[in-house]
C-alpha cells in the first residue's frame, strides 16, 4: 500500500554531506514510524532518508536535518535548485509569511523589472506529483490589479485553468516573489491591541503597522467595518507631487488640537502630517511626504492619488507627531539627515552637486550662479540629471542658461552640496579632485592653447595605468563611451587629429572637453573622473543628437560616428569601392553569407570573407580601421570564439596596387572569386594568380567554367620594384557581455603586452556611492594567441585563465591602425 504525504515527515538538509543524490538544500522524508523510532528517540547519529526525486535511500546525520511542516515542504519544493531552496529556508521570514497566505490576499509581486500589485486567486501545485511519497511544489496564482493590469503573462494559467482572469493579467510565482501588503507578522497578539486606541483612529490621521519595524507611515483615507470588524482604508504607495506650501493647510484633528500654536502655519508643516488644499471645497486629505523648495519658494511633497487598501483597524496604530520634522517618508524607514551648507567658494559653475527635494535627493550640475529679482540670497541655476525641474533655463521669463525642458531648477546656493556619489576619500585615489578642489595645473589650464599629451608607452603602462581607480570612471550607463575613449586614446595616437582640428566655436567646446578633461588626464595621470564623461555626454545631448545621451546606454559605433563625423567633421576613415562607386564610412560591420565554412575564424578571414561576399574593395589604405564583429544584436554571436589577428594584411583588399600570385609570388594579373572558397586553397587571402599559374589552376574540368577577373597595375609600375605589403596593427578590442562594455588594449610588440579595462569593475558605497574603474595586466591573452588553432579551439571558455575568455568569446569591435599612415591622416 502506497504512503501519502500524511504518512511521512519532511526535512531539509542544511549541511554538506558525502552523497551524490542529496546535498544542502535537498528535501527528504521518512515514514512516521521511522520518525518516532529513529529521529525522536535518536537511536544513533544517522538516519535513513528518502530524497525528494531520488530513486534510493540515503544515510545522513540527524544533526544535518531540520524538520519541516508539509506546507513548508510544498512551498520550498516549488523552488529551482538546492542553493535557492536553502537560501530561502534560512531567510525564514518569507517562508513563515507564505504559510499563512490565503486566497484573496492582496500582495506585491516582486519581478526583475518592477513591483506589481495583485490578489492571490490560486494556491497549489503547477503539476501533479508522480512519485507516491513526494509532494508537488506550491505556487501562487496572482491576478494583477489597478495600474498593473495587463503586465502579466496569461489569463489564468497556461493550458490548464487554475483561475480565471483577463488576458495578460495573471502570474504564477513561488512564495519568495510575493509579499503581503498587510504583513502576516501581525499575529494574534497584534490583533488584541487596545480596542480603545483603535476606535479613536479617524480619517486623515497618520498611522503605522503595529509590528512594522520599518516605522513606515500611511494616511487613513477612511474608516468603516467589514463583516462586523472595524476597518481602516490606508494609502498603499507613494505617488507624489510638489506644490507650493501656501496651497495647503494642516488638518487639525481632535488629538492634534493641543499641538496648534500661533506661529506662521506654513512654517509648521512637516513630514508625516495631514493637509488639505486651502480652497478645496471637498476637503480631500493628503499625506505630507517631505518639505523642500523650488525657485526659492517653500514646497511640500504630498500624495496624489487614492490607491488604497482596507485593513483591520487593530493592525495599525496612530503616529503622534510633534512639531518637528520626523524624517519619515511614506513606505520608507526612518532616517535622519543633518543639513549641510557649502559656501560660494566651495561650489562653482560646472560643479556636480546634490540637494534635498521633498521626495528625496536630487542631482545636477551648476550652470549659473548669481542674484535674481526679488531674492536676497545667492541663487544657482541647476541642470538636473532627471526631468524634475520647472524650465529649460529660464526664471520668471528671463533666460540664465539653456538645457532640455524640465531639467532646470533655481535654488539657493547654500542648499547645494558636492555630489557624494563622487566623494571618494582622497587616500583611496591619488591625484583625484572634485569640483571644489583643484588640480595643480587647473588654474591656468583654460588659458591659451593646450598641447596634447603623448600617448602612454609600454614602459609607462605599469606606472601610470595599472591598478584600481585607474582609467575612466564609469557613471550612469557610460561604459560604451568609457571603453571606446580608453581604447582610442590611452596607448595610441591614431586619432589624435581629432584633438587639434579647427572647429566652429560650438563644436570646439566638445573638443576642449575631450582634450583637456579626458585625453590629457588619462595619459598624464591615468585617471579620468566620471563627471568629465558626464559633461561630454551633456554637451552631445545639448547638440541635439539624442535626448538620452546622459541616461541611456548607447553603442560605441553610434558615439564614434557622432564625434568623428558630426562634431569633428573628420574625413571618413574608410573608403569602400563597389561596382565602380566609392562609399565612405567610419566603421565597417562584418557581414557573412549563409554558406560560409568558417568555424574558428580569425579577423583576417572574417574581413576577407565579408569583402568577398559583398563585392567590396578598399579604394585606399585606411589609417585606422574599426571593425564590428558579426553578431545579431548584443546578445547573439555567430561564433563561440574569434581569434584576434595581431596583423591585418589588406594588400589584396585594395583596388589599386600590385598583388602577388599566391602560388609563385610573381606579379598577379588575374583574380578568381570562385576559387576563394575552394578547399584546395588556404582559407586566408584572395585568390590571385599570374597568367601561368592561373592557366594551371583552371585546367581541371571543375574549374574551367570559373569567371576570371583582370587586375590593374598602377600607371608606371615597374615589375622589378617589389612593393611592401600593406599591413595594419591591432591596438584594441571592445567586448560586451550582458550589456556591459569593457576594453582590451594591446600596448606593446610582445604577445603578452595586453591590459584589460573595466570602468565599473567595482563599487563603493552602494546606491549612492561611486564606481571604481580598474585596469589590470592580462598576459594570459598572449598564451592563448601563441597556441596552435586546434589547441585553442579545444579550450573551454569557463576554464580559460584570467579575463582571456572575454576577449576570445565576447568581442564586439576590433580597432586597427596603419603605422605608416596614422601621423599623416
Amino acid at each position: 500500500m502506497e504512503s501519502t504525504k500524511n504518512d511521512v515527515k519532511f526535512f531539509i538538509l542544511t549541511k554538506t554531506i558525502n552523497s551524490k543524490h542529496v546535498q544542502p538544500g535537498s528535501l527528504c522524508y521518512i515514514s512516521n514510524d521511522r520518525y518516532e523510532s529513529d529521529y525522536v528517540n535518536q537511536k544513533g547519529p544517522t538516519i535513513l532518508v528518502t530524497g525528494m526525486g531520488s530513486k534510493g535511500d540515503e544515510v545522513v546525520l540527524i544533526s544535518n536535518m531540520v524538520l519541516l511542516s508539509t506546507k513548508e515542504a510544498e512551498l520550498l519544493y516549488a523552488l529551482n535548485g538546492n542553493d535557492t531552496r536553502l537560501k530561502w529556508f534560512q531567510e525564514k521570514t518569507a517562508l513563515k509569511s507564505a504559510v499563512g497566505l490565503t486566497i484573496d490576499t492582496r500582495v506585491t509581486v516582486i519581478t526583475y523589472k518592477q513591483d506589481l500589485q495583485g490578489i492571490i486567486r490560486y494556491i497549489g501545485p503547477f503539476t501533479e506529483y508522480t512519485h507516491a511519497n513526494t509532494i508537488s511544489g506550491t505556487f501562487f496564482g496572482i491576478e494583477l490589479q489597478g495600474n498593473d493590469k495587463g503586465k502579466g503573462q496569461y489569463g489564468g494559467i497556461t493550458s490548464k485553468s487554475f483561475f480565471h482572469c483577463e488576458n495578460n493579467n495573471g502570474l504564477l510565482v513561488p512564495f519568495y516573489k510575493i509579499q503581503p501588503i498587510v504583513p502576516s507578522s501581525l499575529t494574534l497578539s497584534a490583533q488584541q491591541a487596545s480596542q480603545k486606541q483603535s476606535n479613536q483612529i479617524t480619517k486623515g490621521e497618520t498611522v503605522r503597522y503595529v509590528e512594522d519595524e520599518s516605522q513606515a507611515l500611511w494616511l487613513v483615507m477612511g474608516v468603516g467595518d467589514q463583516d462586523g470588524e472595524p476597518m481602516v482604508n490606508i494609502t498603499t504607495d507613494n505617488r507624489t507631487i510638489d506644490v507650493p506650501m501656501n496651497y495647503v493647510a494642516r488638518v487639525i484633528t481632535e488629538h492634534k488640537a493641543q499641538q496648534a500654536s500661533s506661529q506662521k502655519q506654513s512654517n509648521q508643516i512637516t513630514k508625516g502630517e495631514t493637509v488639505r488644499y486651502v480652497e478645496d471645497e471637498d476637503g480631500a486629505l493628503w499625506l505630507v511626504l517631505g518639505v523642500g523648495e523650488q525657485e526659492g519658494e517653500p514646497t511640500v511633497c504630498i500624495t496624489t492619488d487614492d490607491r488604497t487598501i482596507n485593513v483591520p483597524m487593530n493592525f495599525v496604530t496612530r503616529v503622534i507627531t510633534e512639531h518637528k520634522e520626523p524624517n519619515l517618508f511614506l513606505g520608507a524607514s526612518a532616517a535622519s539627515v543633518e543639513p549641510q551648507t557649502y559656501s560660494e567658494t566651495v561650489l562653482g559653475v560646472d560643479s556636480l552637486i546634490e540637494f534635498n527635494l521633498a521626495e528625496g535627493v536630487g542631482y545636477g550640475v551648476i550652470r549659473w550662479i548669481g542674484v535674481v529679482p526679488d531674492r536676497k540670497d545667492t541663487m544657482c541655476g541647476l541642470e538636473l540629471e532627471e526631468p524634475r525641474g520647472t524650465s529649460d533655463g529660464t526664471f520668471k521669463g528671463k533666460r540664465y542658461f539653456s538645457c532640455p525642458p524640465k531639467k532646470a531648477l533655481f535654488v539657493k546656493l547654500e542648499s547645494c552640496r558636492p555630489d557624494t556619489r563622487f566623494s571618494i576619500p582622497s587616500s583611496a585615489k591619488p591625484g583625484i579632485t572634485f569640483a571644489h578642489q583643484k588640480h595643480e595645473d587647473e588654474d591656468t589650464r583654460h588659458e591659451g592653447p593646450c598641447d596634447t599629451v603623448d600617448h602612454i608607452k609600454t614602459d609607462q603602462v605599469d606606472r601610470i595605468l595599472i591598478g584600481r581607480m585607474k582609467g575612466i570612471q564609469g557613471h550612469c550607463n557610460s561604459c560604451y563611451m568609457d571603453a571606446a575613449l580608453f581604447s582610442l586614446f590611452s596607448c595610441t595616437s591614431v586619432l589624435d587629429s581629432l584633438l587639434f582640428k579647427t572647429l566652429k566655436p560650438e563644436d570646439a567646446e566638445i573638443q576642449n572637453t575631450l582634450l583637456r578633461d579626458i585625453v590629457n588626464p588619462l595619459r598624464s595621470k591615468g585617471f579620468v573622473e566620471g563627471r568629465h564623461i558626464m559633461k561630454l555626454r551633456q554637451q552631445l545631448l545639448n547638440h541635439g543628437y539624442s535626448h538620452t545621451f546622459t541616461t541611456h546606454e548607447k553603442d560605441p559605433e553610434e558615439f564614434l560616428t557622432i564625434i568623428m563625423q558630426h562634431i569633428m567633421a573628420l574625413e571618413p576613415l574608410l573608403k569602400l569601392s563597389t561596382a565602380g562607386t566609392v562609399q565612405e564610412s567610419y566603421c565597417y560591420q562584418i557581414f557573412l553569407d549563409q554558406n560560409h565554412s568558417l568555424v574558428l575564424p580569425t579577423i583576417q578571414q572574417l574581413l576577407e570573407h565579408s569583402f568577398h561576399s559583398n563585392g567590396l574593395k578598399l579604394a585606399e589604405a585606411p589609417s585606422c580601421l574599426i571593425l564590428q564583429m558579426p553578431r545579431f544584436g548584443k546578445k547573439f554571436k555567430m561564433f563561440d570564439k574569434i581569434i584576434p589577428s595581431l596583423e591585418l594584411d589588406v594588400t589584396d583588399l585594395l583596388t589599386e596596387g600590385p598583388q602577388y600570385c599566391i602560388l609563385c609570388g610573381q606579379i598577379a594579373l588575374i583574380e578568381c572569386t570562385e576559387c576563394f572558397k575552394d578547399p584546395v586553397f588556404s582559407q586566408t587571402g584572395f585568390k590571385v594568380f599570374c597568367e601561368t599559374c592561373s592557366a594551371q589552376v583552371h585546367s581541371p574540368s571543375e574549374r574551367q567554367a570559373h569567371r576570371l577577373g583582370k587586375l590593374l597595375l598602377p600607371k608606371g609600375f615597374q615589375e622589378s620594384l617589389r612593393v611592401p605589403l600593406v599591413k595594419m596593427e591591432l591596438f584594441a578590442v571592445l567586448c560586451i557581455e550582458t550589456s556591459h562594455y569593457v576594453s582590451f588594449v594591446k600596448h606593446g610588440p610582445k604577445s603578452q603586452d595586453w591590459i584589460f579595462f573595466d570602468s565599473m569593475a567595482d563599487r563603493e558605497g552602494g546606491l549612492n556611492g561611486y564606481n571604481i574603474p580598474v585596469i589590470e595586466a592580462c598576459p594570459e591573452v598572449g598564451e592563448y594567441l601563441d597556441m596552435p588553432p586546434a589547441e585553442l579551439a579545444n579550450q573551454v571558455p569557463r576554464d580559460m585563465k584570467g579575463v582571456a575568455k572575454r576577449l576570445f568569446c565576447d568581442a564586439y569591435m576590433y580597432l586597427y591602425r596603419n603605422p605608416a599612415l596614422e601621423f599623416y591622416r
